[in-house]
């Protein structure tokens, strides 16, 4: 996945931020959305999962959303979502966006009350599935009425920014502190490479090369940017495509664990009690209940 800037010309649109509806039926190849588009931009961005499910790819961090999830990403921090269907059925897929500067936002002075938010975003945040009324409030966002959008805008951040807590994604701000000056083409080319090799053994003296770093440069520079080592980032990726494959599919155990790039079924249960607290068959067994 390479990361691309996004021009999303706010300034041009006849509101002061930017709103969509991106929707694609079931067998549909086109519009196609949830697809390869690592990017970021300088806009803060509210996606809201209305159909579908899949990875986010957020900062430093991999997670998996579903119907109903929604998304809260800082500026410049880097973020794709993809879908984990099956190749051969496509499914229904829906996504609500809003996209807003935090230069307008920060017009306001009643915008002083959001700083903890704020603070919070640049490491993106979960906010997990909306409640009725924060939905409804997105339905009128994204609706054709702009004065009861911008009111409606106004509504739902304060509903989030009422939240005791928030569930960060990303380990560290790194990202949002690289983006804001440039881009890191080294990171371009390891989390591509991470990504399109992730089935098969990616070796240290491999990854560095990609990095054109020594093994033990690379291994210091990753963890500083990334918040993880090489290792757990790898694993961390493996163990949540594992998790689609066992929840969404009925493929036996070792078929998942070579899907998602485990080349042993110890190594396989190992990373997923770490990581998930259970074994692969409990998980899929508490999932499918």
């Amino acid at each position: 996945m390479k990361a691309t800037i996004e021009n999303i010309r706010i300034a041009e649109q006849d509101r002061s931020y930017n709103s969509y509806v991106l929707a694609q039926k079931a067998g549909q190849n086109f519009p196609s959305i949830f697809n390869d588009y690592w990017h970021y931009h300088p806009e803060i961005e509210i996606t809201y999962i209305v159909k579908g499910k899949g990875l986010a790819f957020i900062g430093n961090k991999t997670i998996e959303f579903e119907p109903g999830q929604a998304f809260l990403l800082g500026p410049y921090l880097p973020h794709n979502f993809v879908s984990t269907e099956e190749e051969d059925v496509q499914m229904e897929k829906e996504c609500w966006g809003l996209q807003f500067t935090q230069e307008w936002l920060n017009s306001f002075k009643e915008s002083a009350s959001l700083q903890r938010l704020f603070r919070a975003m640049s490491y993106g945040i979960n906010l997990g599935q909306f409640n009725p009324a924060e939905h409804q409030a997105f339905t009128t966002i994204v609706g054709k009425d702009p004065l009861r959008s911008i009111g409606a805008f106004f509504n739902l951040m304060a509903m989030i920014a009422d939240r005791p807590d928030f569930l960060t994604v990303s380990t560290n701000n790194a990202y949002s502190n690289v983006m804001s000056q440039k881009l890191s083409q080294r990171m371009e080319r390891v989390s591509k490479y991470i990504q399109d090799h992730y089935q098969n053994t990616i070796t240290l003296s491999e990854i560095s090369d990609i990095a054109s770093m020594t093994e033990q440069s690379f291994s210091r520079w990753f963890r500083q940017t990334s918040g993880l080592t090489f290792v757990d980032y790898l694993m961390q990726l493996r163990t949540t495509v594992a998790s689609n494959l066992l929840i969404n599919t009925n493929k036996a155990m070792t078929e998942v664990a070579t899907e998602s790039g485990f080349n042993s079924s110890s190594s396989f249960n190992r990373a997923f009690l770490k990581i998930k607290g259970c074994s692969p068959r409990e998980f899929r067994k508490k999932k499918k209940i």
